[in-house]
């Protein structure tokens, strides 16, 4: 069985690559993301957000994952394109077991980002 810094690795991977088919397979059917502006309750509604999230990303650059046990710190630098223009530092504790992630939390300066989830609570 991988470790979470292992799963966690692989998940990033995928992602930074926008394979989220592969990415999907490191989500566990339980998925909870919590993030600022939103919360998913299962792995669908979270790679669908990542979907729109990855249609604006010019970059995103892993800089450290740290794990211990079931949990893992990723750090990352994610620059993004119009209309949400910006390069951000994001935090993301991340909790994994039997190769899931089944937990997220991410942290980051979210002023960028705020007019586009805005929007999508008018719609």
């Amino acid at each position: 069985m991988a470790t979470t810094g292992q799963v966690v690795k692989d998940f990033y991977t995928a992602v930074v690559n926008r394979d989220l088919a592969s990415a999907r397979k490191f989500l566990a059917d339980d998925l909870v993301f919590v993030g600022l502006f939103e919360t998913y309750n299962n792995p669908n509604e979270y790679l669908k957000a990542l979907t729109g999230l990855l249609q604006v990303t010019v970059r995103w650059d892993v800089k450290i994952i740290i794990a211990e046990g079931e949990n893992a710190a990723v750090f990352f630098e994610l620059q993004t394109k119009a209309p949400v223009e910006a390069v951000t530092f994001v935090a993301e504790w991340h909790k994994a077991r039997n190769g899931k992630i089944y937990r997220v939390q991410s942290a980051f300066d979210g002023r960028p980002f705020e007019a586009m989830f805005a929007a999508g609570k008018r719609a």
